[in-house]
């Protein structure tokens, strides 16, 4: 019986070693799947961004259309409209009304065109260029939580609302 109890806490380590082992590999598997499906996502996503660049045909009027409403319930979800608003009213952000294709005067000093680029960059970098006349950082915190860099297809569609607000 002296032996039995000798054994037992024996037994009881090689059994936590072994469980602690078999958990690590496990967890290496796990950890290693993510990075693989993680790489292979963002190597969509670039092809995609390149597939974009390549080709420069207009779409057809209707899918223009398409775009602008989603843009517009883009606008609504990502609740837009607290900062920035459709018919020139001042708010928090600057308004949409007119915004495409105008020319806008930088915190900088400097004059941009508000093109396609400027309109996305605004989204996705909002700090890069600031209006002149409003804070730094605000809009930066407002869609921090959205991601929209990795959401190409919801800044295009974004920006061809936009582009629809005359």
């Amino acid at each position: 019986m002296a032996d039995r109890h000798k054994t037992a806490p024996d037994g009881l380590w090689r059994w936590l070693v072994g469980g602690l082992v078999a958990g690590g590999i496990v967890l290496g598997l796990l950890v290693g799947a993510y990075e693989v499906g993680y790489d292979r996502g963002r190597a969509s996503v670039e092809r995609e961004g390149r597939a974009a660049e390549t080709t420069p045909a207009p779409a057809p009027r209707e899918e223009r259309a398409d775009l602008a409403a989603t843009g517009e319930r883009l606008f609504t979800r990502y609740a837009c409209a607290g900062c920035h608003s459709l018919d020139g009213s001042p708010g928090p952000g600057p308004t949409v009304k007119g915004l495409a294709g105008s020319r806008v005067e930088l915190d900088d000093g400097t004059t941009v065109t508000a093109d396609d680029a400027y309109l996305a960059e605004s989204l996705t970098d909002p700090d890069a260029k600031v209006v002149k006349g409003f804070q730094k950082g605000v809009m930066t915190a407002a869609v921090a939580g959205f991601d929209l860099g990795s959401k190409p297809a919801d800044v295009e569609a974004l920006v061809a609302f936009m582009k629809a607000q005359r």
